[in-house]
């Protein structure tokens, strides 16, 4: 079973433990990245909220997906591997978002200059430019400052999380990865995103 088959059990077993559920109108779920209906049910005599397709807790008034993060996001992507370039522009798209990709560091600033995206993925071994320089020049500019960073790696390093942290980036993932490891990191960094500006 996978996590989200759980946690549409889960959130199925809560709205059954009421004899109130009742699916209601739709609402943007940002874990299926997806317009999804809603179960309306009864919990410790509140009303509550949960989406109907995977459980999660919805806002009582929901949210309009022109009004969420998560409403193609664009995810800008910096890595010199051509070819892993390509397959995260496949997922990436896959699940909704707008893939943006740069060859190196100095092109990956430069796009997020003038495209502004929503959260940011950068490879660490860079020619031209590390990805911790990456980091730190976008933290530096005021314009993309607030722009959730995720760094990728192959290193073995055990003080890269730390290294990466100290350089600006939000979150880390070490290399090879699966795609449903990329698409649920991006949308942990929306979530960060959407809750207030991140750490500068």
């Amino acid at each position: 079973m996978t996590k989200k088959d759980r946690r549409a059990r889960r959130g199925r077993e809560r709205v059954g433990a009421t004899k109130e559920a009742r699916m209601g109108s739709t609402f943007f779920c940002p874990y299926c990245c997806a317009t999804q209906e809603k179960y309306e049910f009864q919990e410790d005599g509140q009303r509550k909220y949960r989406c109907a397709s995977c459980g999660t807790p919805a806002e009582a008034g929901g949210f309009k997906v022109e009004d969420s993060t998560f409403c193609r996001a664009k995810v800008l992507c910096i890595d010199d591997d051509r070819l892993l370039l390509g397959l995260m522009k496949d997922v990436i798209e896959a699940h909704g978002f707008e893939a943006l990709m740069a060859p190196d560091g100095p092109s990956g600033v430069e796009l997020a200059r003038t495209a502004h995206p929503d959260v940011i993925l950068v490879d660490v071994m860079m020619p031209k430019m590390t990805g911790f320089e990456v980091c730190q020049r976008l933290r530096a500019d005021p314009n993309l400052k607030g722009i959730p960073i995720i760094i990728m790696t192959a290193m073995t390093d055990p003080e890269l999380k730390t290294k990466g942290l100290q350089a600006g980036a939000n979150l880390a993932i070490p290399k090879p990865f699966n795609p449903t490891q990329i698409v649920a990191l991006v949308k942990k960094a929306l979530e960060l995103k959407a809750r207030g500006p991140v750490r500068s």
